[in-house]
């Protein structure tokens, strides 16, 4: 069977679950009446108005420390559909059986201790069992919708070893960005410029660090040093053109970006990977 959702584990769900279960068992049992059982809290005594609020606390309380409890299970493992299933049933049971003490109790011994559980059990399963089936299926559906989220976000999202991890002088990580979408790196005195390309919007983030130190990262994604002051990502370069005196050039392809300098040195290694 498979295995129980991480989000019945949250701290939040625990909550949630306790409080709607005391809050529906106290609204239920006073507008709908069930089965009689104000006339059972009354005990033929005018008791019910001191009795309901009681007994409700009775199972909020029952419920949030056994649901503390359930909130540490996750460590234990594989806990499955069927556990869970079991455990709930378990938890109403406990709390119908401390409702059932403190009826037994009140009621003075007037009738059979078994007597009382069987109704006080009873009567906690058919009013409970509405919250614990909308708020599992809630979570269920949570779950689901959390899960095929992260399988789209999963799928989208760039390989792991197309990604490169900027860190400045201070060995800090302050920058992760996909490899293609760099389109070069500038060197400003004891800065650089890493300018890429974000959503079809150019981008510029400036990190302390020097080229020698990007040697190795640049290199082993890719990006190709084409003079002493920049690296550039060859997947941009649309053209190698010759400027006024010589000079050759790099443009990339994404408009309005200045055209990257590249030295005699590096034309033929930068000119064999376009």
């Amino acid at each position: 069977m498979h295995t129980l959702p991480k989000n019945f584990f949250d701290w939040s769900t625990q909550i949630l679950y306790v409080s709607v279960c005391a809050a529906f068992f106290f609204i239920f049992v006073l507008v709908y009446e069930p089965l009689r059982f104000p006339d059972f809290l009354d005990m033929g005594r005018d008791l019910y108005s001191m009795n309901l609020p009681i007994i409700t606390s009775i199972v909020f309380v029952v419920l949030a420390g056994i649901r503390v409890g359930f909130h540490f299970l996750h460590r234990a493992g594989h806990f499955t559909w069927a556990h869970y299933i079991t455990w709930c049933i378990g938890e109403v049971l406990v709390a119908g059986m401390f409702v059932s003490l403190y009826a037994y109790l009140m009621m003075q011994h007037t009738q059979p201790y078994f007597s009382v559980l069987m109704r006080c059990v009873g009567d906690c399963y058919l009013i409970l069992i509405f919250p614990y089936l909308i708020l599992t299926l809630s979570f269920a559906v949570t779950a689901h919708r959390l899960r095929e989220r992260a399988l789209l976000h999963k799928d989208s999202e760039p390989d792991d070893s197309s990604l490169i991890r900027f860190y400045d002088v201070y060995k800090t990580l302050k920058l992760i960005i996909a490899q293609s979408a760099i389109l070069y790196i500038e060197s400003d005195e004891n800065y650089v410029n890493i300018v890429y390309n974000e959503n079809g919007r150019t981008k510029r983030y400036t990190l302390r660090a020097t080229m020698r130190s990007l040697e190795e990262t640049a290199e082993r994604h890719g990006l190709v040093r084409c003079q002493r002051s920049y690296y550039v990502n060859p997947s941009h370069v649309t053209v190698l053109r010759k400027e006024l005196g010589g000079q050759v050039a790099a443009q990339l392809d994404v408009e309005g970006l200045p055209s990257i300098p590249v030295s005699k040195g590096n034309y033929e290694k930068l000119a064999k990977l376009l």
